[in-house]
């Protein structure tokens, strides 16, 4: 009799733990279809950009950019395990300096569309490369002439910690390059006089870093 009622709690003990594995296992199973979901990402930025500069035709002198602090989303859509499709959008607000001009605030943007690939997703922290094709709008003070539009490329080297199933962080270092046809006037305007033109610039390239900190929410 004794032993029988060992047996049956034996029994029931291996049915409650035998439950109880799968009940536990039933959220991991679950998540897998959930991660497998997660198609599109949207990441904010904060970040730094340095550098940007023109050499003027007339005076042979060089009109720098301030470096200052800049904003960047980017908008992403699975293409692959490890890639991604890219829409990036980068501004920065910063100050037009040279000799021969008065300082003029500035707004330098970028639009660009690419793509990002994962370079080693086994790792905790995963790197990536990113890079695309677009454009970088020049949008000066009114005072010093109209707006500029110019074709441009950018290439990022990043890290992605991932912090939960949707949310993870992400550190970037993007390159930002707009190539310049040999005597590109900017910055021009009309007036009684005629065109004018505040910065002519010799064939060369123009190029700023972002240095970005962002965090990127998966759904």
């Amino acid at each position: 009799m004794t032993r029988a009622r060992t047996s049956g709690w034996r029994g029931a003990l291996r049915t409650v733990l035998l439950l109880g594995a799968v009940v536990a296992s039933a959220p991991a199973t679950a998540e897998r279809p959930a991660r497998e979901a997660q198609q599109f990402e949207v990441t904010p930025f904060i970040g730094y950009r340095v550098g940007g500069s023109f050499k003027l035709i007339d005076a042979g002198q060089h009109v720098e950019l301030d470096d200052h602090g800049s904003f960047a989303l980017t908008l992403d859509a699975r293409a692959e395990e490890s890639g991604q499709y890219e829409l990036f959008y980068g501004r920065q607000s910063t100050v037009l300096r040279a000799d021969a001009l008065a300082p003029v605030s500035m707004d330098v943007e970028y639009l660009h569309i690419g793509g990002a690939v994962a370079l080693d997703e086994a790792q905790r922290v995963k790197p990536y490369l990113a890079g695309g094709l677009g454009i970088t709008r020049f949008s000066p003070d009114a005072a010093l002439g109209h707006e500029d539009t110019r074709f441009s490329v950018s290439l990022a080297l990043g890290l992605r910690v991932p912090v939960s199933p949707h949310f993870s962080l992400r550190l970037e270092g993007r390159g930002l390059l707009t190539p310049l046809n040999t005597d590109s006037a900017f910055f021009c305007r009309s007036d009684r006089s005629g065109a004018l033109c505040q910065v002519r610039v010799r064939g060369s390239s123009f190029f700023q870093f972002d240095f970005l900190a962002g965090a990127a929410y998966a759904f």
